[in-house]
């Protein structure tokens, strides 16, 4: 008969105690990456922790777990605002994402849901960051780069700024140009690319499917277009980096 001894009641409760701590301790040094990418505008490390942090368990507070993972949500968007506070981003328009990401977060029907909020609460709040010094710009220009950065999918073109400003077309060009130093256009497929090459190294969608969440339709353009400001093809650039 082999001597071996039962673990008792004790040893297993302090084995499930010492998991418990490691695992809140773990949570909470995510957490810390996230607001580390969020203070850097870096999307890519703010949902890479965003991710890691979505995929523990979590420590069971409450009885319901949709409304643990609602409540941790929520959490979590409060820490980032509050970061973005102290680094100066104006409230005004902490306000309006904060509304939105907490009525997402009470609307969410699921847990998967919770985690596509919170992955989509990293990038959105990353490139709030680099908002912070807007004031400096006119109210004009505050609302075209306001939408760019916003919205990527709309048809942002010189044309569509002037008709939904209601603003002369060349004195808007000029403005803009002036104020930020290249055209609303060249702009526009910047912060396009950036947010591509984002979604290539932090998701698996198709190269298509993330062509048009950067607002281009045409795959073929794109891939083209991302080349040239990359310097490679979108499928080398995320075989090489990711």
């Amino acid at each position: 008969m082999k001597n071996r001894m039962k673990k008792t009641y004790p040893t297993i409760a302090e084995e499930g105690l010492q998991h418990y701590i490691e695992n809140v301790t773990r949570r909470y040094e995510l957490t810390d990456r996230i607001l580390q990418g969020i203070r850097e505008g870096n999307e890519y490390q703010a949902l890479r922790a965003v991710q890691a942090r979505n995929n523990m368990k979590m420590p069971g507070r409450l009885n319901d777990e949709l409304t643990e993972w609602k409540y941790d949500v929520i959490q979590l968007k409060s820490l980032i605002i509050q970061e973005l506070r102290r680094l100066g981003v104006i409230d005004l328009l902490l306000d309006g994402v904060h509304t939105e990401f907490t009525r997402k977060a009470y609307e969410a029907s699921s847990v998967e849901e919770c985690k596509q909020i919170s992955e989509e609460m990293a990038i959105r709040f990353c490139r709030m960051n680099h908002l912070k010094s807007i004031h400096n710009y006119s109210v004009l220009v505050q609302k075209i780069i306001l939408a760019v950065d916003m919205d990527l999918s709309q048809g942002l073109t010189l044309q569509y700024f002037s008709e939904s400003l209601n603003v002369n077309r060349s004195y808007l060009s000029n403005l803009f140009r002036r104020e930020v130093g290249m055209t609303i256009t060249d702009y526009v497929t910047d912060r396009r690319i950036q947010s591509a090459a984002d979604l290539l190294l932090t998701t698996q969608y198709p190269i298509k499917t993330v062509a048009k969440q950067v607002g281009i339709m045409d795959v073929h353009y794109f891939s083209r277009l991302f080349k040239k400001k990359m310097g490679k093809p979108p499928s080398k650039y995320r075989e090489e980096r990711g």
